[in-house]
Parts: structure tokens; sequence; C-alpha cells
């Protein structure tokens, strides 16, 4: 998932390990965010697949800076990661956000088919929490109380992934009446 996110972010343009710290921060947020600590090796894992290639740039206020570029390899990996189906884990929706940050570089059926996925995936979210709150209304092994903050809880993440989905709705109907 991150290699999806490092190899995306250099079709661009070459970038720092800082910068793109720092813009997987502005996807993602500042909580699912990676450390330096995996980033780097990470980096070097890349370049060592001949994914990228890391060269330092030498900087006017500071030491010099790796900075990494994409090669024709790791072209063909990021298409092959942001093409690929998204398996469900707890990793998932973290994916789905990454790829959401790429679909100016796909066409609009490859883009159509993402968020069409993402949205079978949505959609198999609300389905989910609401086998979760039938239990839970019927859990003859919980505290009444625990059962109402509970029930809280899901309603909570409901809200979030009735909202997601209305989201990915309109986008896709925008997409497809865009195509027309």
């Amino acid at each position: 998932m991150y290699e999806l996110f490092i190899l995306g972010q250099l079709m661009d343009r070459p970038m720092t390990g800082y910068q793109l710290r720092k813009a997987l921060v502005n996807v993602v947020g500042q909580e699912l965010t990676i450390s330096f600590g995996a980033l780097y090796p990470l980096l070097d894992k890349l370049a060592a697949a001949g994914e990228l290639r890391l060269d330092f740039k030498t900087t006017t206020s500071k030491r010099p800076q790796k900075e990494a570029t994409l090669t024709a390899s790791g072209r063909r990996h990021f298409w092959a990661l942001v093409l690929a189906p998204v398996a469900l884990n707890k990793q998932t929706q973290l994916t789905f956000q990454i790829k959401l940050n790429f679909l100016h570089l796909l066409t609009l059926a490859q883009q159509l088919t993402i968020l069409m996925d993402f949205q079978t995936f949505a959609q198999g979210q609300l389905d989910r929490l609401a086998e979760h709150q039938a239990r839970l209304q019927h859990n003859e092994h919980m505290v009444q109380a625990d059962v109402v903050d509970a029930l809280l809880v899901s309603d909570l993440q409901t809200q979030r992934a009735q909202a997601q989905l209305d989201w990915l709705t309109a986008l896709i109907q925008t997409k497809r009446e865009t195509k027309l």
C-alpha cells in the first residue's frame, strides 16, 4: 500500500523522503502516515528493486538530500498496483484513499472501475455494520449500558460509511455524465 503511494507520487515528479511523507499526511492524515524509520528503508528497497533511483540533491541551506526518481520498472509496478483489485483486509479503506489520490493519472474507465470497487466496499461496510448492530441489540452477554454505548459507536461508524457511500455515488454519477 505504501509502495503504491510512493510510486504514484513519483509519477508526477521526483521527490525527497520528507516530501513523500508530507504528501502522505495530506492524503491519509497524521494518524495513518508512515514513520521516517519505515519510509527510508522502503525507498531503499524500491531502489534495490530498480523501481526508483535515489540521488543526492544539493541544497544551499541544508545537507544534501536523497531525491527519488521513478524508473520505467517503477512505472510498470505502479500501474500493476493501482489497477489491481483491492483485497478486503484492515488496509482496504486506506488503499482506496491512496488510489483516489491518483485518479488524475487514470483513464475515465479506470477511474470508474476503482470508484465502483470502492463503492462496493462501502456498501459492504454498511451491510456488516447493520449485521453488527442487530447482534448487539440481542447480545445477552453484555450489560445493557454497554450495549447502548456500543450502538452509539456503531451508529457513528454507520454515519461515516453512509457519507462515504453517498460521496462515491455522486462522484461516479458526475464521472459518468462527463463520459456522455
